[in-house]
């Protein structure tokens, strides 16, 4: 199932980036846990896109671990104000279907989830 993430960038999941001649280099995954900007398969792993965030390519951490099992589900990620939003894809509004506030975008896929179950 191909997920489109809207943050502040649109994509989807598993989209070819990076072409050198001709031939895709990574592949799109979904938001950081820490920033929610897209993030993209690298050495085996993955690593955000935004070179300030730890989980960037620039920070030299060896394995950021496995990839969240949200990123390729009905999970969408936006901002409100400071925080990030997590809600499903049959979201109609605040009163009326559940979404998660946090922090950063996992605290945000945590309070929802907290509220699924």
């Amino acid at each position: 199932m191909n997920k489109r993430y809207n943050i502040k960038y649109s994509w989807t999941y598993n989209d070819d980036t990076d072409y050198v001649n001709g031939w895709p280099q990574h592949k799109l995954l979904g938001p950081c846990p820490i920033c929610g900007t897209p993030t993209f398969d690298y050495g085996g792993g993955w690593r955000c896109n935004k070179s300030e965030c730890y989980n960037s390519a620039n920070n030299p951490i060896p394995n950021l671990g496995p990839r969240p099992a949200w990123w390729n589900s009905n999970i969408n990620i936006g901002k409100d104000g400071n925080e990030f939003t997590a809600y499903k894809d049959d979201f109609i509004n605040v009163q009326e279907s559940p979404i998660g506030f946090g922090n950063t975008v996992q605290d945000a896929v945590d309070n929802l989830l907290k509220q699924l179950n």
